[in-house]
């Protein structure tokens, strides 16, 4: 996926957001209990600022704090978060993706953020979605991409909560797709083949990427030990 289609769904997606933020302000939002679609709004905003800081100073030796403009307390946040959507996408738009800048995964360029972004306002779109009762489907090819940077990314280097010493096999059904995750004597090994795992979930890749992103099964197909692939679902968010 290069970067044109990345900021293609970051606009879409974003806008979409803003659309669901604005006709539910106050719907609480299920993955994340103390939110509602507003503190949502408030989140993406916040990150977006952070970015734009790291984009901005081209460091990629350090973390630079982030750009602080601060929502408001009251009253409609959403214009404030359409020129947080806005300037975000102005700022990947202004910068060359090889552009060296800090992140905190493995590829230290601009690109990385370009993924980032895509992933974490698809996501929250569909949060933000849930919330306001009018869900429509995340791409599934830019699902595919983001089950690919869960894995790649936040599995291997960012992991909240450590794996369950076991296997789990994904399988994506509505398209080519499958991983096999092995956590064996503390060390994580994440491989694209089709093997026979301790557990296994089968389903789309918009499925299986909210499966890893802690929004549940959904309509995933699970084979094995329910306590393996909870526990699996919460390795990342």
């Amino acid at each position: 996926m290069n970067t044109d289609t990345y900021l293609q769904h970051i606009d879409t997606e974003g806008r979409t957001l803003i659309d669901a933020v604005a006709a539910a302000p106050e719907a609480a939002v299920a993955a994340c209990p103390d939110w509602t679609n507003r503190e949502l709004a408030k989140h993406m905003g916040d990150v977006y600022g952070f970015v734009m800081a790291q984009l901005r100073a081209g460091n990629p030796e350090a973390r630079t704090p982030p750009d602080a403009t601060p929502a408001p307390d009251t009253g409609d946040i959403a214009p404030w978060f359409r020129e947080r959507h806005q300037d975000v996408l102005a700022t990947l738009r202004a910068t060359a993706p090889e552009t060296p800048v800090w992140t905190f995964g493995p590829d230290k360029t601009a690109a990385f953020f370009f993924r980032r972004m895509a992933h974490e306002t698809a996501v929250h779109r569909w949060d933000a979605q849930q919330a306001a009762g009018a869900l429509t489907p995340i791409d599934s090819e830019l699902a595919l991409d983001g089950v690919n940077e869960v894995l790649e990314v936040f599995m291997l280097h960012r992991r909240v909560n450590e794996p369950p010493e076991s296997s789990l096999h994904l399988h994506r059904t509505d398209g080519e797709g499958e991983w096999m995750l092995v956590a064996k004597d503390g060390t994580l090994t994440v491989t694209n083949e089709h093997a026979k795992g301790d557990a296994a979930a089968r389903g789309s890749a918009q499925d299986l990427l909210l499966y890893l992103w802690g929004r549940g099964r959904g309509s995933l197909e699970c084979y094995g030990d329910d306590a393996l692939i909870d526990a699996w679902g919460a390795v990342t968010p």
